[in-house]
């Protein structure tokens, strides 16, 4: 573990994916300037964060679970070959990432409405 540093693993980042690598830490970058520009456009009209948190959170689950049969496609194996639980459970965390892009963009959209009058 203390071989592991942050060059080794740009490298090896750059050496499997190449230019896609510098488009996933963009695309990454940018949903975190989403993220932190719908709490503090929420916090500044003075309206609740935690429930348009946890319903993009939400969003994003119930998204990866949409887009989990298809990780086969987009990781190049065969297409039936989630098997067993083991295949799901791996696929459903390749999921996660375009779930929680889903998720984000959810929440920066909701982000612009007014909470409905109790």
């Amino acid at each position: 573990m203390e071989d592991i540093t942050f060059g080794m693993i740009v490298v090896t980042l750059w050496e499997t994916f190449g230019w896609l690598t510098v488009f996933g830490v963009v695309v990454g970058l940018l949903m975190l300037y989403l993220l932190f520009r719908a709490i503090a456009r929420r916090r500044a009209n003075k309206q609740p964060v935690a429930s348009l948190f946890w319903g993009s959170v939400l969003v994003a689950l119930i998204a990866a679970a949409i887009i989990t049969p298809f990780v086969p496609v987009w990781t190049l194996a065969p297409v039936g070959d989630l098997h067993g639980l083991v295949d799901y459970l791996s696929a459903y965390g390749f999921a996660l990432a375009p779930g929680a892009v889903v998720g984000v963009l959810w929440m920066y959209v909701r982000s612009f409405s007014q909470p409905r009058a109790a």
